[in-house]
């Protein structure tokens, strides 16, 4: 593309450090919220106006230090919310600070460096009742925007600060590349990662475009609300998206009755299946754009998988590769833009293109050996039956190899002897190109990549993947999927040295009912925010043995009551139902009286 082209398809773009939001036409929309009636759905630039007083209002109320020198840990769900909290901080001269996750230690952890929490956070401050005016300053180029975490696939967290000048840099890109056009933007990932932030956030406000109100997390949701843009304006869409959620998209649903209403599809995080891009392709009529890059160097390439499986690296971006393939740029989003910088990734340059080998950086030590993490993957990505493979060394297990392993269908081991036979099959393989000492000792067998919102195998996946090792009461994680937000269903494995076995019997152990029932417990609460305490069970039963090594999938339904809620679950495998049932919860306050 000419740079003619570029500044002409990109005439619309207003700089970050403009600060679009000051538009005078406050009547502008903003935001669309699909869940309002036609008539009240839009979100004007007046109400975020209204929004930010209100934070700013806050923000100077409980500031220790003066304006220009506070960082706040901003997490919420709600878009709006969150880009008025963002916005009333920068405003002030204040950096936000953007958690990797909302766990305790990873809060508690960057208290220190804040002035406070924001948004939905425990112990976060809201934005402050009544009429607020917003109050302007000034966005300096070299000043930081954004404080991000990785989580990456050790545990621990890289500081990442992004000043305006990088965030404005790679948004202007965007908009000449890919222009918004006042076209809907629909995420289904979270604005708290700089995916999320820039295509789900910023680009909308840069560009006049408005966004939904909320973000789309289920396919049901998606095909809802394309039906009502289409119903109320006959406009276009734009979907941010990540592997996960294109990964799985439902055959069932109508969606030619939604078709031509999106004219683009970006994804991140992790490079999509092909398959997968041609199924979500044929279902939401729009070919996937997916984007690499990373969280410490932004936007990379970019590719459509139909057309070019390689990568085209983005507008302003160099690549090249050294004589062991691994990969160098320059960009203009880095804090050297002139700098060449290697990354973890080898590739093969292919004229302006690229072709990802894997990464170079993934060396472990096993037993005093040294092993390349990244040959194991490919080593057992090449057998029969194995789709996709992710070896890891175990700190708290003496550094001994986990393996996830991605499997066909029909390869996928249901009984304790079928698991035993594949791992087997599996290590003997690896055994011409590997000493024995090294071969993973930890198996997961998945029919889907796990992965978080961004696409990403991270470390809270890998925890949740291994966590029976530490906690001999806890099941084999090995998948769970939202059917909406009162349904799921999650595929487990019962660990052969279940704590529960003991006693259960001698000659045959099998896994006791309020085992089962107590698993049921934990996942609704983990996975559906259903807390609360049993108060009577119906319909309980428990039709088959559940044994040892036996695969299984847990399906759970909530329906909210007037003072409780009711939880049906149901324990399934190829067998048949090992356990069914509803549970009434209440609240602990509830039960004491009742």
């Amino acid at each position: 593309m000419t740079d003619s082209a570029m500044t002409d398809r990109s005439r619309a773009f207003a700089p970050l450090l403009d600060a679009p939001w000051r538009d005078r036409d406050t009547d502008r929309a903003v935001a669309w919220n699909p869940e309002a009636p036609a008539d009240t759905a839009w979100r004007s630039l007046a109400s975020l106006h209204a929004a930010i007083g209100a934070w700013q209002a806050t923000l100077a109320a409980n500031a220790d230090t003066p304006c220009g020198s506070c960082g706040w840990v901003l997490s919420t769900p709600d878009p709006m919310a969150f880009c008025a909290a963002l916005i009333a901080a920068w405003e002030r001269g204040d950096r936000v600070i953007l958690p990797a996750d909302t766990r305790p230690a990873t809060l508690e952890a960057l208290d220190a460096d804040s002035a406070g929490r924001l948004g939905d956070l425990p112990g976060a401050l809201t934005a402050s009742p009544g009429a607020h005016a917003p109050s302007w300053g000034e966005l300096a180029p070299q000043r930081v925007a954004v404080t991000l975490y990785t989580s990456g696939s050790t545990g621990e967290p890289q500081r990442l600060d992004k000043t305006f000048a990088q965030l404005d840099a790679e948004l202007a890109m965007h908009a000449a590349l890919w222009p918004l056009d006042a076209r809907l933007v629909l995420s289904q990932v979270s604005h708290q990662h700089i995916y999320g932030l820039l295509f789900g956030i910023l680009r909308p406000l840069c560009e006049r475009a408005p966004f939904a109100a909320d973000a789309c997390r289920y396919p049901e949701t998606l095909h809802a609300w394309l039906s009502r843009w289409q119903a109320q304006t006959r406009r276009e869409a734009v979907l941010i998206s990540a592997p996960p959620t294109l990964e799985r998209l439902p055959e069932t649903l109508d969606w030619p009755a939604v078709g031509g209403i999106l004219s683009g599809i970006h994804s991140s995080g992790a490079p999509l299946a092909f398959d997968a891009a041609a199924h979500a392709e044929r279902l939401l009529g729009c070919a996937v754009r997916e984007v690499y890059g990373s969280s410490e160097t932004g936007g990379i390439a970019w590719r459509i998988q139909q057309r070019d499986t390689r990568w085209t690296p983005l507008p302003g971006v160099d690549v090249r590769a050294d004589d062991d393939q691994q990969l160098w740029l320059r960009t203009p989003w880095l804090p050297e833009p002139a700098a060449w910088t290697a990354q973890a990734d080898r590739v093969v340059i292919e004229a302006q293109c690229f072709q990802l080998l894997g990464r170079t950086d993934r060396i472990a030590k096993v037993g005093g050996k040294r092993v390349s993490l990244t040959a194991f993957d490919h080593a057992l990505g090449a057998l029969p039956g194995v789709r996709r493979a992710h070896c890891l060394a175990l700190p708290r297990r003496d550094g001994r190899l986990g393996a996830v392993v991605a499997l066909d269908p029909e390869t996928i081991p249901h009984t304790h002897e079928a698991r035993r036979a594949l791992i087997r099959r599996l290590r003997d393989a690896l055994a011409p190109r590997f000493e024995n000492a090294v071969l993973p000792r930890y198996w997961r067998f998945v029919e889907h990549w796990p992965s978080d919102a961004q696409g990403k195998l991270g470390a809270a996946c890998l925890a949740r993947l291994f966590a029976d090792l530490d906690d001999p009461r806890a099941p084999r994680w090995l998948d769970d999927v939202a059917d909406g937000p009162n349904r799921a269903h999650l595929t487990l494995e019962v660990p052969e040295r279940l704590a529960y076995l003991d006693g259960h019997f001698d000659d045959q152990p099998v896994v006791p009912g309020v085992v089962m029932v107590r698993w049921a417990l934990h996942a609704a609460r983990d996975r559906l925010g259903c807390h609360g305490i049993c108060r009577d069970m119906t319909r309980v039963k428990f039709p088959l043995l559940l044994l040892p090594g036996e695969r299984a999938v847990l399906a759970l339904e909530t329906t909210p009551q007037a003072t409780s809620t009711r939880l049906r679950f149901t324990l399934t495998s190829q067998r048949g139902v090992h356990a069914t049932g509803t549970l009434t919860l209440v609240a602990p306050e509830e039960s004491s009286h009742a």
